[in-house]
């Protein structure tokens, strides 16, 4: 993607490119996006438009400008639980909140956001250059989202960071979960550092979501699911569980080996592309239940439509926990705190219509 500021350059841009390739992202201020490719679904449009913004703030400044938080990690690539994130900076001088417009791309209306200015510096003294600006390092952008960001985003942006910086694999977990605790370490390290250097800092909130953070999360949603469990759990949860049944090996998202119980996210991915894959993702999801069931394990499955109300997705999770523990453990509930609107609306994220479960 290309920033253009002269008037005259956008309006050639727009004449010459398809519509909707040349996003209008800031006043006097236009992306061109040279892969039409990145515009083609609502979720690669949003992806697309959260990058455009941070090359057009980069652009309108001095050179700067610092994207720290969750924008240091859409520009490193790794995805948040909001969609459609606001741009986080820092800069030597400070400065307040700006609105910045909904951005209208290939048929979509990705909706409007703000500019926050931290006044917070990066840790790091050598900033990374990440997707063409400069931002803090992902582990300390991490560290940064669990000291300020709502609960919910703070958890899946240490998960995803985890699972990036540790590159897990399901198949090498012991290694990759060894360097998953080095990240980890440093993570608290640079908590107790920023504490020590700068006052008001929450660290007893944000040392609780980098601990129960797990790499083994290979998705947002996933991480968001964990967290829900977490918070109000005092049984031992472990993701990407492996047993053997009848010699096959499966491997479990989210599960609770002490109570023999197993929750997980199905997303659309896990059915296949096409009518064959669908049809063989089919047959070894019947094969996988019934193992499963046979070994003695009760699975829970959660899709995208029961977190339109997390509020009462862990409802329905204590509940099912109810029967093994007579209330929520302090520790679990300090992870615990609704999200508004700001993280969980509408204008952050898709929604998929009411509240469901089976099982």
């Amino acid at each position: 993607m290309t920033v253009i500021r002269s008037s005259e350059r956008c309006r050639m841009a727009r004449e010459e490119q398809e519509p909707g390739l040349c996003l209008h992202v800031m006043r006097g201020c236009y992306v061109q996006v040279e892969d039409p490719r990145l515009l083609e679904t609502p979720w690669s449009t949003w992806t697309t438009v959260a990058r455009a913004r941070l090359l057009a703030v980069h652009a309108s400044g001095s050179g700067d400008r610092v994207f720290v938080g969750a924008s240091s990690l859409v520009c490193h690539g790794i995805p948040l639980w909001e969609a459609n994130p606001d741009v986080f900076v820092w800069a030597h001088t400070r400065r307040g909140s700006k609105p910045l417009r909904a951005v209208r791309a290939a048929g979509f209306l990705v909706p409007a956001v703000a500019v926050r200015w931290s006044i917070a510096p990066p840790l790091e003294k050598r900033l990374q250059s990440a997707g063409g600006v400069l931002a803090e390092g992902a582990s300390d952008a991490a560290v940064r989202m669990a000291c300020w960001s709502e609960h919910l985003s703070a958890f899946v942006g240490v998960c995803m960071v985890l699972n990036r910086l540790s590159s897990f694999s399901l198949f090498s977990q012991d290694e990759c979960r060894g360097r998953a605790e080095e990240v980890r370490s440093g993570m608290l390290a640079r908590l107790t550092q920023w504490s020590q250097q700068t006052g008001n800092i929450p660290s007893r909130r944000a040392q609780a979501i980098i601990r129960a953070a797990d790499p083994g999360c290979d998705n947002p949603a996933e991480a968001a699911l964990l967290w829900v469990v977490k918070s109000v759990c005092g049984f031992k949860v472990v993701t990407q569980h492996e047993i053997v049944v009848n010699g096959r090996h499966y491997f479990l998202d989210i599960a609770i080996p002490g109570l023999m119980i197993i929750f997980e996210f199905d997303g659309i991915g896990k059915l296949g592309k096409d009518d064959a894959e669908f049809a063989r993702a089919k047959r070894d999801w019947i094969q996988r239940e019934n193992d499963l069931r046979s070994a003695g394990w009760t699975i829970y499955r959660v899709s995208w439509m029961d977190y339109e109300d997390v509020v009462r997705l862990r409802a329905w999770v204590a509940e099912v926990l109810a029967p093994y523990q007579a209330s929520i453990p302090a520790s679990a509930q300090n992870l615990w705190a609704a999200p508004t609107v700001a993280c969980d609306g509408p204008h952050r994220r898709f929604h998929m219509g009411a509240f469901r479960r089976w099982s």
